[in-house]
């Protein structure tokens, strides 16, 4: 056991995860080289859909722009409660002086 590793009362020495492979990031420029699609595929670790076929899902034109119209829509919506939130902000900021 190393020096600065403490001893616990309920460790039973199992390892749960082996982090010995796992080096420490830099914290200024940190890297992602890691997570590329052609590494990712080395190591045997397809992606969740590309494993499963059942979970690719083929919509149809009107599902899709009935998706993207949803999704415009929401986000147009929280945008419009920014706006709104912030001009009220302003207004009531402005008229206490």
């Amino acid at each position: 056991m190393a020096m600065n590793q403490r001893q616990y009362d309920d460790d039973d020495g199992r390892i749960v995860a082996d982090m010995s492979d796992v080096g420490r990031q830099p914290l200024i420029m940190p890297r992602f080289d890691h997570f590329h699609k052609s590494e990712r595929r080395d190591m045997g670790q397809e992606p969740e859909a590309e494993q499963h076929p059942e979970y690719q899902v083929q919509y149809s034109a009107e599902e899709r722009r009935a998706l993207i119209g949803g999704t415009v829509t929401a986000a147009l919506l929280v945008g419009g409660v920014f706006i709104v939130a912030i001009g009220l902000l302003i207004f009531l900021i402005t008229s206490i002086g």
